[in-house]
């Protein structure tokens, strides 16, 4: 009598299959995500490389597209790295005022940079029509902060 109501349960082996379905979400999103913000990384590489940077080609090689879909899916962003920024963490001093921050912190400005960037490149037809001081300052806040998540996260 006691185990009656587990037979009236009728998608338990849904649910099991869901948890399995689930870790694999969470392994795939963890990969994507690493994978993104390593090709984002990448995009300041190769602007690096030329004499002069060209601020639209640059946001335009910058993806936030599975920080968005983690967000949207409740993602939980402490499964890549538990914790707040310390200052063992911190490797340049201009990123001091980021300790005590998590990963999801990071990973939502992150996020809402580039999108902050999309939008002024939007009304202002182009970055370059932009006072270029302040551009770049916003390029090298979000390289420092991206640089940042991957030595918190590698550490």
């Amino acid at each position: 009598m006691a185990w009656e109501w587990l037979s009236s349960i009728k998608n338990i082996t849904e649910i099991v299959s869901s948890f399995g379905e689930l870790a694999k979400n969470n392994r795939a999103t963890k990969d994507m995500l690493i994978r993104e913000l390593k090709l984002n990384i990448k995009g300041f590489e190769t602007a690096q490389n030329n004499k002069t940077i060209n601020y639209d080609k640059l946001l335009s090689l910058l993806k936030n597209d599975r920080i968005q879909k983690a967000r949207e899916s409740r993602f939980t962003f402490a499964t890549l790295k538990k914790g707040v920024i310390e200052n063992k963490h911190i490797k340049d001093d201009r990123n001091k005022k980021y300790r005590g921050k998590s990963a999801e912190w990071l990973f939502k400005n992150i996020d809402e940079k580039i999108d902050d960037l999309r939008n002024q490149k939007q009304y202002h037809s182009s970055l370059e029509n932009i006072d270029k001081s302040i551009i770049a300052l916003q390029f090298s806040n979000l390289f420092y902060k991206m640089k940042l998540l991957a030595e918190f996260i590698n550490s």
